[in-house]
């Protein structure tokens, strides 16, 4: 923010004060777009999706930016979007497939969401989730743009379709894919750190199931889904060890590959903000018979304690595991507070559960 202020346009009484406290809230302002804090699970929790777009122009809205894009049509009664903003705003990667005989491509998700789509371009079927879904009308290309009929594929990624004849705009809407609680954390008094709860799953059987166990002495696992899903599950282990000195982001990197197996090796490293510390990780690929196996392994290093965090998505891929560190990791804290009641101790659970 550039404030420029001209003391000769001003009086001289109540100038001084005037500078200060332009000067004061200046530093707020920045002091506080520039802090890494994260004041609460709900934070980390992302928006929803959201498209507007107008026949005609060659514009749309996607999640509040603007973007260029070919302009949607309707042809034979069929509203025809361009895939570019699905992509954009569904986060898909796209892949070509060009032959003498034909063109199609590929849809695949790269959040926590299983999506894929097989299209052929001037076909009237297409495979969406493995099914296949009839088509109104084949997509085509178009001014180097590929156009496919919008309600079925809006409608095949969940989302929600409203049609505003006079002003001739389509809205698309899907409500967030949420990771964790934005009230409940689950955490240890004895290791002093807590962490976002996972959305309640009505499939586990007890409060206890639901909080995690002791898998190794100091060691919790428990299991998150999205959107409280018991098909899309992940899991989350913390433990700790004593803290030291500062370490660089490789010596980070060296200390937390001694925890885990020598199996696992480097596919992403990549660093994550908390309030407490920045955790330093990568996303570690295992040789199963007939795939590769993808788990993520974190270290934050303070001079309290040292703590580890691993998060496994079973076959889940490089995308999928960045999108839910970067719901996850922000919401963890290198304390617990045992006066806040919606925060779980794990080691009083162990208690309750023994006893």
């Amino acid at each position: 923010m550039n404030l420029q202020i001209m003391p000769q346009q001003w009086r001289k009484n109540g100038i001084a004060y005037l500078v200060a406290v332009i000067l004061i809230v200046s530093l707020l302002i920045g002091g506080l777009s520039a802090s890494p804090l994260v004041t609460s699970a709900a934070d980390a929790q992302p928006a929803g999706i959201e498209i507007e777009l107008k026949l005609g122009s060659d514009t749309a809205l996607v999640n509040g930016k603007e973007i260029k894009v070919q302009g949607m049509y309707e042809t034979k009664g069929v509203t025809m979007i361009p895939v570019r903003v699905l992509m954009k705003a569904f986060e898909l990667n796209i892949q070509f497939f060009n032959s003498a005989h034909e063109k199609s491509f590929t849809l695949n998700s790269k959040s926590y969401r299983d999506y894929s789509a097989y299209v052929k371009l001037g076909a009237l079927e297409a495979q969406v989730g493995g099914k296949v879904v009839k088509l109104p009308q084949p997509a085509v290309e178009k001014q180097g743009s590929l156009m496919v009929p919008l309600r079925v594929f809006a409608e095949s990624l969940e989302a929600v379709v409203k049609l505003d004849r006079k002003n001739k705009t389509i809205r698309i809407t899907r409500a967030a894919d949420i990771l964790v609680d934005g009230k409940h954390r689950i955490g240890s008094s004895k290791d002093s750190w807590s962490i976002a709860a996972p959305l309640y799953n009505p499939s586990e059987p007890t409060a206890i199931s639901w909080y995690g166990f002791e898998t190794h002495p100091g060691a919790w696992n428990w299991s998150g889904s999205l959107n409280a899903n018991p098909n899309a599950s992940f899991t989350v282990t913390i433990w700790t060890d004593d803290g030291g000195k500062p370490l660089t982001e490789d010596e980070s990197l060296e200390q937390l590959k001694k925890q885990i197996h020598t199996s696992w090796f480097t596919i992403q490293k990549r660093t994550l903000k908390t309030s407490d510390g920045s955790f330093v990780g990568f996303v570690a690929g295992h040789n199963e018979p007939f795939s590769v196996t993808y788990s993520q392994f974190w270290i934050l290093r303070l001079p309290e304690k040292t703590y580890y965090i691993e998060i496994f998505i079973g076959n889940g891929s490089v995308e999928k595991h960045t999108w839910v560190a970067d719901q996850l990791l922000p919401t963890f804290r290198a304390s617990f507070d045992d006066k806040d009641a919606n925060s779980k101790d794990v080691t009083l659970i162990k208690q309750h559960a023994t006893n």
